[in-house]
């Protein structure tokens, strides 16, 4: 087997050293890999099978460097979990200055400690450029020890972030190396998981919700993870485990063990009591391996599922789906309103699942699209099969006709050895839900239209057509009638999609469902406990929710993470600006309800450049997350193409950002 090369690019020497000791290992046998950084210049244009940029912050440095037809992936990173449980000695209610290189990634480790139940300190950012007004005697640092100022007595360095196990995947696949090297993988993941859980429970005994963040690690491994505690409530329940007892509902933690495991014998075993032990157990009809240890300092039970060697046939491939996420999580069940609309809403969709054509969604973002279209599925006489889920905004340009149709082999630099089948073939006999289709280009648009009208495809460099039988459920924020009015979506594709039509209604269409929602978001978190005060209550309906439930939610989290005691108050309430608030733009290139997104972006960036910050696309995506909006990376790509062809805004080079031009501030100054 030729080897092939790898070119990792960082930022600084830090990170380099620390991403290559964790890429080695699963690539050394097979490929070259080969390192440089952004501060020490690149002199040279890079060519690689695959190269591999350490963070979005530095691509527009990295991308002039790169060969075009180099295939690129940009690492998702996550802080160095076998280090953090350095973190949990601090006392409660500590002030702590978390120190690193730039504001985005020193706000993105903020979030993601809280993220991880690591909430009970005041973190106050520190780095170049910024310094508070506060001077704690603790810092934390992922790797940036030289930048922690001298007022600092104690220094608790947690290393650098770490290339996550979604990139990792990734990195493998592209390199055809996934089946030899996966194993490996989760099982340094699931070891290092068990490690600190336990460090958990030893040092922070009273927080046993701290189990939860551990599912957004496991949910993509082999083996199906259970947790729970000395009252038998489950504390951790992945998602492959959910495939293995055939379970479909998401919220499953906070529930009683015995409500969720009816299997008698299954039951029986993992309440047994006694020292680690592994049995052989039927589950579904397939022999299942069941491992169960105690973590006796919290009185937790720990259980671990893994299949039997030897399982073969076609549950594997419907299990090789489910690891991807080709499975529809939710039922009408988990939709939560009593409200008039909302109550017609769900008729109306179920009336839908009974058939079998072609459904558009459109709703405003943070509606639930995603949630109607699983759940449709759900009731379909296709819930049995795949049900894959598609965001046109999260897939670049190159990669959307490849990831639909698939490819044959050679059919670019690149390609894997064999092809790899599209993500309608993958749905063969289920449903495929794509989401965000309004920004799909023109020539996406008319190779989909002949999947509509043929119900065949037929691969990228191919010559072979492919017969399908898939489901299509399409999705919108966007008005796509306006759109075809405006002729930058077809017409001919948009009948074909809107044979069944649903509305979903905004939330301040549904104001009485908002309290329902709070609970069970309080639920979900495990903190039933908490009381909310009735001013809170009126505050909460009061609002008009641009961002729907997405933002309510975001609201619960932050308000469960600020507040003291047992009692949110309306000292807990986020400050005004926290919100997304209605856009009153008239302009014909602004509707409020189709270019939402548009208007945030020009705001967002008027006030970073008023400020003297670069209004780079990590900033945007910081402040898109703050306000509840659901704007991924490639979405503000998107949609600053799009200001950019108004002239509205400038891309300056290097760091340089993007800026507002003339029109744009005058713009944007006659709406503030």
């Amino acid at each position: 087997m030729k080897r092939k090369n790898i070119t990792l690019i960082t930022g600084t020497e830090g990170t380099r050293r620390s991403l290559v000791e964790q890429l080695e290992p699963y690539v050394v046998d097979f490929a070259h890999l080969e390192s440089c950084t952004i501060d020490e210049g690149i002199d040279k244009t890079i060519k690689a099978d695959l190269v591999v940029i350490s963070t979005e912050l530095i691509y527009d440095d990295a991308i002039v460097h790169i060969e075009d037809k180099c295939p690129i992936i940009v690492a998702r990173r996550v802080l160095n979990y076998s280090e953090i449980e350095k973190l949990l000695s601090i006392p409660s209610g500590e002030e702590v200055l978390f120190v690193n290189d730039c504001e985005e990634t020193t706000s993105e480790c903020i979030d993601w400690l809280k993220k991880l139940g690591i909430d009970n300190y005041r973190y106050i950012p520190f780095y170049p450029g910024y310094t508070p007004k506060e001077k704690p005697k603790i810092a934390i640092t992922p790797g940036e020890v030289s930048l922690v100022p001298s007022f600092v007595d104690e220094v608790i360095d947690i290393g650098p972030r770490l290339i996550d196990i979604t990139t990792l995947t990734e990195i493998l696949k592209e390199l055809n190396l996934f089946e030899e090297k996966w194993d490996q993988i989760s099982t340094i993941y699931l070891n290092k998981i068990i490690d600190m859980g336990k460090a958990l429970t030893e040092i922070n005994k009273e927080k046993s919700e701290n189990f939860n963040h551990v599912v957004k690690v496991i949910d993509s491994l082999n083996e199906g993870i259970l947790v729970f505690n000395e009252s038998q409530v489950i504390t951790v329940f992945n998602e492959n485990l959910k495939y293995l007892l055939g379970l479909r509902r998401p919220h499953l933690m906070g529930r009683r063990l015995k409500e969720v495991i009816t299997n008698k014998e299954l039951q029986a075993f993992i309440l047994k009591q006694g020292k680690e032990e592994t049995d052989i157990i039927v589950i579904k009809g397939e022999e299942v391996a069941v491992t169960r240890f105690s973590l006796k300092e919290d009185n937790s039970t720990v259980v671990i599922f893994k299949k039997a060697a030897g399982v073969e046939g076609e549950d594997n491939e419907r299990q090789e789906l489910y690891k991807k996420g080709f499975i529809a999580k939710y039922a009408f069940s988990d939709i939560i309103g009593l409200s008039t609309s909302m109550v017609q809403t769900k008729s109306i969709a179920r009336k839908l699942a009974a058939t079998d054509l072609t459904v558009l969604i459109e709703g405003e973002s943070g509606t639930g699209k995603e949630l109607f279209a699983s759940a449709i599925h759900n009731a379909s006489a296709r819930k049995n099969k795949p049900f894959v889920a598609v965001n046109f905004s999260s897939l670049s340009e190159t990669l959307v006709e490849s990831e639909l149709f698939g490819y044959e082999e050679g059919a670019f630099t690149g390609a894997i050895k064999g092809g790899k089948p599209g993500l309608f073939q993958q749905a063969e006999g289920g449903t495929i839900f794509l989401d965000e289709i309004g920004d799909i280009s023109p020539r996406v648009q008319s190779r989909l239209l002949r999947v509509l009208q043929e119900k065949e495809i037929m691969p990228v460099g191919g010559n072979k057509i492919i017969p399908v039988d898939v489901r299509v459920i399409a999705a919108t924020n966007q008005s796509l009638y306006e759109m075809v009015e405006k002729k930058s979506f077809r017409a001919d594709l948009y009948h074909r999609l809107k044979v069944l039509y649903l509305r979903l209604p905004s939330l301040r269409q549904r104001k009485e469902d908002i309290l329902p929602l709070v609970e069970e978001f309080l639920r979900e978190k495990n903190k039933e406990h908490l009381i909310i005060e009735e001013a809170v209550k009126k505050k909460l309906i009061s609002y008009d929710w641009m961002g729907n439930v997405r933002e309510l939610k975001n609201t619960i989290d932050y308000m469960t993470a600020v507040c003291q005691g047992n009692t949110i108050s309306l000292e807990d309430l986020p400050q005004e600006s926290f919100f997304h608030l209605e856009d009153k733009a008239e302009d014909k290139h602004f509707e409020i309800e189709a270019c939402g997104d548009l208007m945030f972006i020009l705001r967002a960036l008027y006030h970073m450049n008023e400020r003297g910050e670069r209004g780079s696309r990590a900033r945007l995506l910081n402040e898109a997350r703050q306000q509840g909006m659901a704007l991924t990376e490639q979405m503000i790509r998107n949609r600053l193409e799009q200001l950019e062809t108004f002239g509205y805004v400038s891309k300056n080079l290097g760091r340089g950002g993007t800026s507002l031009t003339a029109e744009g501030l005058k713009k944007i100054r006659g709406i503030i």
